[in-house]
């Protein structure tokens, strides 16, 4: 069995979410015996092999293509001069919506979310068709659909019928060892923890506001780390301007650990989320969690968050309050939660998915 894995569309070495989800799930694939799959993984060239986190007893042969960067040029090059690159294969996967339409083998890819129809107003024209009319083309033209919430599949499956026989679910899921904690200058006040990519449907600014007015006594801080991505300019100056609101950038995943184990709680507020895994990474350290009441929050965090109005700052607000007021309640209810999304159980669906033989 050969395997083809299109990891073309990572741009450089700080992914965000979608990549994620993929380098977990080879992450527990490295539990399982897959010797009977030989892997093609396509990657652009300027990135390590070693970065994918491929098990080490697979067996795979790594495709450079030309560094192509994360616009129209690795789009293009995707339809047309990757066929030079692609061997025979006999199933094709790739970990989100980027696709060789011609290729000749199973197709399978994983379709995060479909925001750029659920919240149209969030996107430019160009962007919100391009998206719109790639998706449903991938979605009528590919065998399996994959997507990561209950929440997701049932939007997609609202929004492009086309994909409802198609759909299953493989959980964004935690990797299985956590990465060696490397200490962070966060100063000597408790926090609570943002991590996520700088950008407007993350709501940091509603975040912060909410944060300033329960922070009245300036007793705590909010850190907040992560890559910038579209129009973060207006996000990073806030955050320079509010008291006791620190920004960290982008960090390693030992010093992610760091925050994570030290936080009073980890808060995501976003408007749009197809799963949302900070809150879990949190769970892992026995940590409690703020987020939306909306998109795919509540079905992560259960009886094992707040959950709270993202548009009502009063209500941000009072959530910070009630995380710290119910955090033992909160925690008990973590082992339960994470149960939910079994690691195995996703790799599972996903091997099974991709045809990769596999023996425990």
């Amino acid at each position: 069995m050969i395997v083809a894995l299109n990891f073309i569309a990572l741009p450089n070495t700080q992914p965000t979410g979608a990549f994620h989800y993929i380098r977990h799930l080879l992450n527990i694939m490295s539990e399982y015996d897959t010797s009977g799959t030989h892997f093609i993984v396509y990657k652009q060239k300027h990135i390590a092999s070693d970065f994918f986190g491929m098990p080490a007893h697979a067996d795979v042969e790594y495709i450079d293509v030309p560094t192509l960067g994360n616009g129209w040029k690795r789009i293009l090059f995707e339809q047309t001069l990757f066929y030079r690159y692609i061997k025979p294969c006999d199933v094709f996967y790739s970990y989100c919506t980027s696709f060789p339409l011609l290729v000749r083998a199973k197709r399978v890819f994983t379709l995060h979310d479909v925001y750029y129809l659920t919240n149209p107003e969030r996107y430019g024209w160009l962007q919100r068709t391009y998206l719109t009319l790639v998706t449903r083309l991938y979605v009528r033209m590919v065998d399996e659909v994959l997507t990561v919430s209950q929440y997701s599949y049932r939007q997609i499956a609202h929004y492009i019928p086309a994909a409802r026989n198609k759909l299953k679910i493989t959980y964004n899921i935690l990797p299985a060892r956590e990465a060696d904690e490397i200490p962070v200058e966060v100063g000597a006040k408790p926090y609570f923890l943002f991590i996520g990519s700088i950008q407007p449907s993350k709501n940091i600014l509603q975040m912060m506001e909410g944060f300033t007015r329960f922070n009245k006594d300036g007793k705590y801080q909010l850190v907040i780390a992560g890559k910038p991505l579209h129009n973060f300019e207006p996000i990073l100056k806030k955050i320079e301007e509010t008291p006791n609101v620190r920004y960290l950038g982008y960090l390693q995943d030992g010093q992610v650990t760091y925050l994570y184990k030290h936080a009073e709680a980890v808060v995501l507020l976003s408007l749009c989320e197809g799963f949302g895994i900070p809150p879990l990474e949190g769970f892992r350290y026995g940590k409690p969690a703020l987020v939306a009441n909306a998109t795919s929050l509540p079905e992560v965090v259960g009886e094992a968050g707040i959950k709270v109005d993202p548009y009502d700052i009063n209500a941000i607000e009072d959530g910070f309050r009630n995380v710290l007021k119910e955090k033992d309640t909160l925690c008990a209810h973590i082992p339960t939660q994470l149960q939910f999304f079994d690691s195995k159980q996703s790799c599972e669906v996903w091997m099974k998915s991709l045809e990769i033989q596999y023996a425990s």
